[in-house]
């Protein structure tokens, strides 16, 4: 009975400190660091014109995983498109279970 324990407590606490759902303080998250920049799923956004505040200029340019990846589709888009990039044109639409959850950038 002891050991069922041990392993319940154990199993929690590896889900509460290393899971999914740990927490990253970095990006603000109740999702775990490592998920946030390196396994979840975003839907890509960019703000041609980003200084001019046009809001029809933000544009759904894609799906990646990962926030590097989001980046790079972001800086890819804007060549493709010939804006300056800025680092304010892009976010990262974090989908989890087909929802938007969270909004991050790199």
């Amino acid at each position: 009975m002891g050991n069922v324990i041990f392993i319940g407590v154990a199993i929690f606490l590896w889900f509460t400190f290393f899971g999914d759902e740990s927490g990253c303080e970095k990006y603000a998250s109740n999702l775990s660091c490592s998920y946030v920049k390196e396994k979840a799923t975003y839907e890509v956004y960019y703000w041609v014109n980003v200084t001019e505040g046009e809001e029809k200029d933000n544009k759904y340019v894609g799906s990646v995983v990962g926030l590097q990846n989001c980046r790079d589709l972001a800086i890819e888009y804007s060549r493709r498109v010939s804006d300056q990039w800025s680092e304010r044109a892009y976010i990262c639409a974090l989908m989890k279970d087909g929802n938007r959850m969270e909004k991050h950038r790199l």
